[in-house]
């Protein structure tokens, strides 16, 4: 058996030029840690070190979705946006370098606010979702050092990667299962990707994306931010499927009755069912919430994300955040039986193997008619009731 992690009683310990600090989490793909690196006159600087567990190493197809990623990431510079810092092979195995951010994501705050019986400030909601739509912006209209588009959707917006620090700041995370134009290991046609509570309608069917997607799950989260709860509820994929797929999404205010008008409005186009009717682009999201921020208060956003964050407790080991909390480095499938929906505590007879079993659907397939391997079971089973019949023809009463 190889080895999946590193014990943590060992910590800190040496790691390559790193020195890890602590682990941060833990998955079937990979395990993430605080790591230090040292440099001369006593250079030090945090980051957050993506371990791949060795035995992928020899898994070409997986290799090459790591690199996808990395050359991806490695070339998004931009203050809303975690940025990837280098790619090695260190004892081993694989490690994906990023910034560390010193703070929880999205998922937790909301979490925690939950259990408190308290929400999120309208406004900070607002701010937080204006911050994210710059970073998606920069993204969708990267371009390469020849100049090319990149064409880059992150398919997998979701309060899990929307970083907030101690500091007020606001980052993107994660864009492991995002598609670029120039992504090598593109994921094969009918595979759907990413979280499917904050899924586009098109992206719920495989269909082809572009940045619109994204803006839609933005949309989402701005909603879940606003309402503190998710917009489906559902734990059974195939139901929670199609209501992605007709975009019903009811006015934020129907939940909360702070949230004013235009936050309605600006929800409502962000996630219409046709991509023609949302924004154009992430950028004229991010115009349309400063205007209405520009029309309240100032309410000192960054300073009120570190108060909120200060006065939280940190997430437990298995969620704590990171830029690869929920670790997205994962060819995973859903294999189920004839109902294609995946497993929960209740349905024992379906079988899932997602990382960590977190809600996400990272290679959920649409059904499709039975493959080659299925064809020859089918001829095999025939074969052997052709055989038993003919057996007892011959020498049955």
């Amino acid at each position: 058996m190889v080895e999946r992690s590193m014990p943590t009683l060992d910590l800190p310990r040496p790691f390559g030029p790193y020195t890890l600090l602590r682990r941060l989490a833990a998955g079937g793909m990979a395990e993430v840690y605080l790591g230090r690196t040292a440099g001369s006159a006593g250079f030090e600087k945090l980051v957050a070190i993506k371990r791949i567990h060795p035995h992928h190493a020899d898994d070409g197809g997986f290799r090459s979705m790591l690199l996808d990623e990395a050359k991806l990431s490695v070339g998004l510079n931009h203050r809303n946006i975690v940025q990837t810092l280098d790619l090695g092979c260190v004892e081993g195995a694989y490690v994906l370098v990023m910034e560390h951010v010193e703070g929880y994501d999205a998922h937790h705050v909301l979490d925690v606010l939950r259990r408190a019986d308290r929400k999120l400030p309208v406004d900070l909601a607002a701010h937080v979702m204006a911050e994210v739509c710059r970073g998606l912006d920069y993204a969708h209209r990267h371009r390469n050092e020849r100049g090319e588009p990149t064409g880059i959707v992150h398919r997998d917006v979701s309060p899990q990667n929307v970083l907030l620090s101690f500091a007020g700041e606001v980052k993107i995370a994660d864009f492991g299962v995002a598609k670029a134009n120039s992504r090598r290991s593109d994921p094969e046609s009918g595979v759907i990707k990413g979280k499917y509570f904050y899924m586009s309608p098109e992206q719920a069917r495989a269909e082809p994306l572009d940045h619109r997607s994204d803006i839609f799950s933005a949309g989402v989260v701005l909603w879940e931010l606003l309402v503190g709860e998710r917009l489906h509820q559902g734990i059974h994929i195939q139901p929670l499927l199609e209501a992605v797929r007709r975009a019903d999404v009811p006015a934020p205010s129907s939940r909360r009755n702070e949230v004013p008008g235009a936050l309605d409005s600006i929800v409502a186009r962000a996630t219409a069912a046709n991509p023609a009717e949302r924004y154009a682009d992430a950028g004229a999201m991010a115009d349309a919430l400063t205007a209405y921020l520009a029309s309240r208060r100032s309410i000192h956003a960054s300073r009120k994300i570190g108060e909120l964050l200060a006065g939280m407790p940190p997430p437990s080991s298995a969620g704590a955040m990171s830029p690869a909390a929920e670790i997205p480095l994962t060819r995973d499938r859903v294999a189920t039986q004839s109902a294609q929906e995946r497993r929960t505590p209740t349905e024992s007879l379906l079988r899932y193997d997602l990382d960590e079993g977190r809600p996400t659907v990272a290679g959920w397939r649409s059904p499709k008619t039975r493959g080659p391997r299925h064809t020859w079971l089918w001829v095999l089973g025939a074969g052997s009731l052709l055989v038993g019949l003919t057996l007892w023809l011959l020498f049955g009463p």
